[in-house]
């Protein structure tokens, strides 16, 4: 995995226009969007071990700049490369239980960081990785889900109240409004009106890149085949060789989104999980 230069990074990201309270800076800022670069370009890699050793070096290949980072901007990319490592582990023989100390952790360091601050200080960074931190956390229990649900779509909302440009809480925010049920809140309307507006507040090509993916995965469930196929195409452009896409592609010829994919694989997850239980076999 090649250097990631966020000298090159910092001069494209010098025009975002400033927050309400305390901002990152834009040295910060170029890290943060260096981290957002790996991942989109992490997708391209066929081994997952071999991403789960690109997120580790991340701090260490930009020791410098990293190094540099005050204790909010630590926290979140702390947090990213939490969960990023977690999208590739996941599957592994024990990771699991690991992953859920380390999020009910995260989660608590990022409690204590929020409590300490007015409306006026937060930043729409330190607010979205809060809410992101507490979804993954609550996927390990329905009860979490019920207590936490409501406060995922709180701080998304928040970091949009800070800035109402920011692409990052917008496709998250729609997620929330698809998965959620009607009766809580959930839309499709909403879903979409979010996932449009965040492709069209998109700064950089891996926050399009996540865009795109999630919207062209919408419009497959609403059976928007062409325009979904459209989205998926633009990714290929934002990111060639991207194996994210071509699982997407596969599995939407198969007649399978995202969702559909997520579900099937959960399933097989569980079946491990219950045989292992059954036959006594530790992880």
């Amino acid at each position: 995995m090649k250097r990631y230069f966020l000298m090159a990074i910092f001069v494209l990201t010098a025009t975002v226009p400033s927050f309400a309270g305390k901002k990152i800076t834009e040295q910060e800022r170029a890290v943060i969007d260096a981290f957002w670069n790996l991942r989109m370009e992490l997708t391209c890699l066929e081994n997952k071990t071999d991403a789960v050793i690109a997120i580790n070096k991340f701090p260490e290949d930009n020791r410098e700049e990293v190094e540099k980072l005050g204790k909010e901007a630590s926290l979140l990319l702390e947090s990213l490369m939490m969960m990023e490592r977690y999208n590739y582990i996941y599957e592994f023989p024990g990771e699991n239980r690991e992953s859920r100390k380390q999020f009910v952790e995260m989660r608590g360091k990022l409690k204590e960081y929020l409590e300490n601050k007015k409306d006026s200080e937060l930043t729409p960074e330190i607010c979205l990785c809060y809410a992101d931190i507490t979804a993954y956390y609550m996927a390990y229990s329905i009860k979490d889900i019920i207590f936490n649900g409501t406060t995922v779509k709180k701080y998304q909302e928040k970091a949009l109240k800070v800035n109402p440009n920011f692409a990052p809480a917008m496709i998250n925010l729609a997620q929330w409004y698809y998965y959620a049920p009607k009766l809580f809140g959930g839309s499709k309307d909403a879903t979409r009106e979010w996932q449009v507006k965040s492709i069209q507040c998109s700064r950089t090509n891996a926050e399009k890149f996540y865009a795109k993916t999630a919207y062209s995965q919408f419009l497959f469930e609403m059976k928007e085949y062409e325009e979904s196929k459209k989205q998926l195409d633009e990714c290929e452009e934002l990111c060639p060789g991207s194996n994210f896409v071509k699982l997407l592609k596969e599995q939407n010829a198969m007649g399978n989104s995202l969702n559909d994919y997520n579900k099937q694989r959960s399933k097989l997850l569980k079946s491990a999980d219950d045989y292992r239980k059954k036959n006594n076999i530790k992880e």
